[in-house]
Parts: structure tokens; C-alpha cells; sequence
């Protein structure tokens, strides 16, 4: 019995001091700082851009997903084992960001993924964000300038024993860390049906975000719980004709009918023009086949 009372103080002091550890090293990746020129300049007022930023940050960016609908906010997880995790209300209304954050700011959150307080962002894909042109990042800026007020304040963030776990092994992506934070974007790009638009719509719709960067599928990073792997889309996997990577994306059916799992967002990519997805699939179809998961 002295023997078994032993060997559980034995764990349980050495869960306590690993979890410690994990949580040290999850408080160093989160409080990191990140010295960044925040750059804002002018943004359009016209209608033409404000539409253009409306598509790029519904049918593109796919905002909405963990910010709402009209960009008011929402909690994404609330779990008391992995933790409390919110979208902010991106408007001016009472409990939004849109009038205490600068041009400057939002730019910057959405490019670097980085905060008003110089530290990482969570569950933000700046990453894919990042490739976004001056051009479309301003107007996607204007757009969410435009957007109407909505009164609704949100908890803050909490973590739990999961997501500690997560972050201080590093299993847990953080964008600021994954970011180029010295690429120079480019000052527009030719919205036209060829690979080269395709690859950049890929990149910042958040297909290399799920597929991977080298789109071959596989396990999904953040995914929740039962989530199945993604699609090898490369032509390893399988060869899309053009009429069925249009389907999947407007209608969600795989071919042969089969309705794709609801983590796959038909309802904005169903919303990408004719040219957007005629452009995303030629970009697909000529990457280099890989097995699945392969990168």
C-alpha cells in the first residue's frame, strides 16, 4: 500500500510539473512580442472596391466563418477542456474593434497575424492572408470600414488543460510564427481564368490552409473532433474534370453524388464566380501528383 501511495504521488507530481512546463512554454509562444511597421495608407471609398472587398472577405477570405454574420463576432470554442476562443466583433458598434483599431491595425492582423499589443493572433489565417495584394487587401479594408454597426460584446479568451497542452508541445500553429513577415505582396493581380490567378486565390481562400500547401490532403491541423481528412486534390488523388470541381464548390457533391462533410465551406465558395473557380481548378490540376498527405 506505501508502495502504491508512492507511485501516485510520483505521477501526479509529475503531471503537475509537465503540465507547468507546457504551460510556461505556451505563455512564451503567446506573449512573444513582434516588432512590425504597421502600415495603413488610404483606403477606397467607391462602390466598385467596397463590392470588390465584400467578395474577397465572403466568397474568398470567408470571414464569416468565425467572425459572423456582418462581422459582429462570435465565440468559436467554448470548451472547459480546450478553452475559450473568440472572434471579435469587427464592427464600431458597442463591444467592436472597428473604431479603437487603426487602418493600420486591422492590416496588420490580417497580414501578419499579429495584435494591437504586438503579440500573436490565434485561429487567424494570416498566413494564407499575408498573399493578399495591396490592392484587394485595401478593398477588403474598406469593405469591413463600411460594414453597420453591431452591439455585441464577447468574452475574453481562456485557455484550457488542451489547448495549453497543444500550444506549449506545439502542436498548435500560431500565424505570427508561421508568416514571412519580410514578403513584399504584390500591388494587384489580373483577375483572369489562368493557373497563376489560381494559385493565389488557393492561398488566400484557404485551400493550402486544409489541403496543405502542396494540396495533397490529409490530416487537417485544428479540425475539430471527427473531422475527416482532406482531399488529395493534386492529380495523385484524383483527376477533377472541371464540371466537377464546379459542383464541389457550388453544390458540395463529390462526383458520384456523394455530399461532402459540412467543415468543407460550400456556403462561400458556392459564391466564387465562373472565372474564380475555372481559375482555382486549372491551378489544381497543374500541380505536381502526390500520394495523400505528401508534401
Amino acid at each position: 500500500m506505501r508502495f502504491l501511495k508512492r507511485v501516485v504521488l510520483a505521477l501526479v507530481l509529475f503531471l503537475l510539473l509537465g503540465g507547468g512546463v507546457l504551460y510556461a512554454l505556451a505563455s512564451r509562444r503567446l506573449a512573444k512580442p513582434y516588432e512590425l511597421i504597421r502600415r495603413g495608407g488610404e483606403l477606397p471609398t467607391d462602390s466598385a472596391s467596397i463590392a470588390r472587398g465584400e467578395h474577397l472577405a465572403t466568397a474568398i477570405g470567408k470571414c464569416a466563418e468565425c467572425h459572423g454574420d456582418g462581422l459582429g463576432g462570435k465565440v468559436m470554442v467554448d470548451d472547459p477542456m480546450f478553452g475559450r476562443f473568440v472572434a471579435p466583433n469587427l464592427t464600431r458598434g458597442v463591444g467592436g474593434v472597428g473604431s479603437s483599431r487603426s487602418d493600420a491595425d486591422l492590416a496588420t492582423a490580417l497580414r501578419h497575424g499579429v495584435g494591437v499589443d504586438g503579440k500573436t493572433l490565434v485561429f487567424m489565417p494570416s498566413e494564407e492572408y499575408s498573399r493578399f495584394t495591396e490592392a484587394d487587401l485595401r478593398d477588403l479594408l474598406a469593405y469591413v470600414r463600411s460594414l453597420p454597426p453591431i452591439d455585441r460584446t464577447l468574452p475574453g479568451r481562456r485557455l484550457g488543460p488542451i489547448s495549453v497542452g497543444l500550444l506549449g508541445a506545439k502542436k498548435l500553429p500560431l500565424p505570427a510564427e508561421a508568416i514571412d513577415h519580410g514578403r513584399v505582396p504584390d500591388d494587384s493581380i489580373v483577375p483572369e481564368p489562368t493557373v497563376r490567378y489560381g494559385e493565389y486565390l488557393a492561398n488566400v481562400g484557404g485551400c493550402t490552409g486544409c489541403h496543405n500547401p502542396a494540396l495533397s490532403g490529409g490530416e487537417i491541423v485544428g479540425a475539430p473532433p471527427g473531422t475527416p481528412i482532406a482531399a488529395n486534390l493534386t492529380p495523385g488523388g484524383r483527376q477533377w474534370s472541371h464540371e466537377e470541381f464546379r459542383t464541389a464548390l457550388r453544390d458540395g457533391m463529390r462526383p458520384g453524388g456523394v455530399t461532402m462533410h459540412p467543415f468543407m465551406p460550400v456556403r462561400f465558395t458556392k459564391l466564387m464566380t465562373d472565372q474564380e473557380i475555372e481559375a482555382v481548378w486549372r491551378y489544381v490540376t497543374s500541380v505536381p501528383a502526390r500520394k495523400l498527405g505528401e508534401r
